[in-house]
């Protein structure tokens, strides 16, 4: 007879963990879920981590990660190595073996900007067509208030025949972690918890404790967790917005934002953030996701939408800053060469979902400008997929330009010597400086033009 989970107390739930008997899937080895993956591993679950993608699972046994994630791979390998974590495309198999079922799939955006989850029914569908009764299925997909009980909660009923709080458990927890630091932020920073019934509340919050070193917060219902997930970003994408606005203002005002915003946090109330080339990332898509739902309840959410708008125009004004510096100069930005250090949506993570350096580029070049990139977290075929002009090194990016962007605060660019940029770039070459890490006052001694965001003129 299988294993009936929800039915353990917390006592027998320790035991059987702590004597390796329980199994964890995880359905989607993206971004957080092979990250949390491996943290169930680590804790002493045995773990199938499922994905659809065969060149991935290929490379996950082999002990390869498809991620740029600190620390990620070598603890992958050990695992992969000892059995603890399994990778697999059987998904339904690994369904039917699981004790708990983590469901971890990107909800992406359609054409028009509208949720598109056609990733979370298809696994949905999985788990139903998998799942046996006595099972827990904890959702943690970015998703609007109500999606986990209508579609996860309908497509699991209708293809397993079971009902859920009934035969299994059904629980919603969304990942507070970023990548770059995806290890460090599942373990550390509080998680929330909402669940269809006490059963799976509690059993959920025991198994999430096996990872979490902080708090378990726990809430009323799933609908209320989702909400919660996407207020939180909500906040941070309008604090940005306006970190980024006022920076603008700056600009205008020939005063450094930076100097201004430093002392305005001194104020406890007070959560203004640094600025840059504009918000990418999952955020953007995230407000899009909110603001569709509230549509459907008829609330217009001013405020995000306005913010929305107002990351759009930062993105145009940055392109702006870029040409107004090198008008400067005396040229023109046609046929300017510019060299675009870092494309990441934020500094020192490989990855281009969402970036607004992207965007630039497209407005610079057409009206003109050539540019040519380097990221040292992308390999030049990486770039050139994403339709860039790929330096096949930083000083080969460097050699000969009008301008030098930097655009994200990558740590390697903190290391730029500003007199090898002198010596390789065209003369009277500017920076821009959207990650601010130059040091003004180093680029004035050497002779380099220097516009900072946020900062005023040079």
């Amino acid at each position: 007879m299988s294993l009936n989970i929800l039915s353990l107390s917390s006592k027998e739930f320790k035991e059987r963990f702590e004597n390796g008997e329980l199994t964890v899937t995880v359905v989607g080895c993206g971004a957080m879920g092979l990250p949390s993956a491996c943290l169930f591993a680590k804790a002493g679950f045995k773990v199938l981590a499922a994905d659809s993608n065969p060149v991935v699972v290929e490379a996950l046994k082999e002990g390869r990660s498809h991620l740029d994630e600190p620390g990620l791979e070598t603890l992958l390998k050990r695992l992969v190595n000892s059995s603890a974590l399994i990778p697999t495309l059987e998904i339904e198999e690994a369904i039917n073996k699981a004790d708990v079922i983590n469901i971890l799939v990107p909800t992406l955006l359609d054409e028009n900007n509208r949720p598109d989850y056609g990733a979370l029914m298809k696994a949905s569908e999985s788990v139903g067509k998998g799942l046996k009764p006595g099972s827990l299925i904890i959702v943690s997909s970015t998703v609007a208030p109500g999606v986990t009980e209508e579609i996860v909660k309908g497509n699991v009923e209708r293809f397993s025949g079971l009902g859920a709080g009934k035969d299994f458990g059904l629980a919603y927890s969304p990942i507070r972690a970023s990548p770059g630091s995806a290890l460090r932020d599942l373990e550390s920073f509080p998680r929330i918890l909402g669940a269809i019934d006490e059963r799976s509340l509690k059993v959920a919050s025991l198994v999430l404790r096996t990872i979490v070193k902080s708090p378990i917060v726990t809430v009323s219902s799933i609908k209320t967790a989702e909400a919660v997930k996407l207020f939180e970003n909500a906040y941070r994408f309008v604090s940005l917005s306006l970190s980024n606005e006022l920076a603008v203002l700056c600009e205008r005002l020939g005063i450094d934002y930076v100097e201004a915003k430093n002392a305005a946090v001194t104020q406890p109330y007070c959560h203004l953030l640094l600025p840059s080339i504009g918000i990418g990332g999952h955020l953007p898509k995230d407000v899009r996701l909110l603001s569709s739902f509230a549509e459907e309840y008829g609330c217009n959410l001013r405020v995000v939408e306005a913010s929305r708008k107002a990351n759009e125009a930062v993105v145009r004004h940055n392109a702006k800053l870029i040409a107004e510096a090198i008008r400067a100069t005396g040229r023109g930005l046609r046929r300017s060469r510019i060299a675009f250090l870092g494309v990441s949506y934020k500094a020192n993570v490989r990855e281009a979902r969402g970036s607004q350096a992207i965007e630039v580029i497209r407005m610079l070049e057409k009206n003109g400008a050539r540019v040519q990139v380097y990221d040292p977290h992308f390999s030049a075929t990486e770039l050139q997929a994403l339709g860039l002009i790929a330096a096949k090194s930083l000083d080969a990016c460097l050699e000969n330009v009008n301008c030098i962007v930097l655009a994200v605060g990558h740590e390697a660019f903190r290391q730029l010597n500003l007199g090898t940029v002198k010596a390789l770039a065209h003369r009277g070459a500017v920076i821009v400086d959207f990650g601010r890490i130059v040091d003004p006052e180093e680029a004035k001694k050497i002779g380099i033009p220097y516009v900072a965001v946020g900062r005023g003129t040079a």
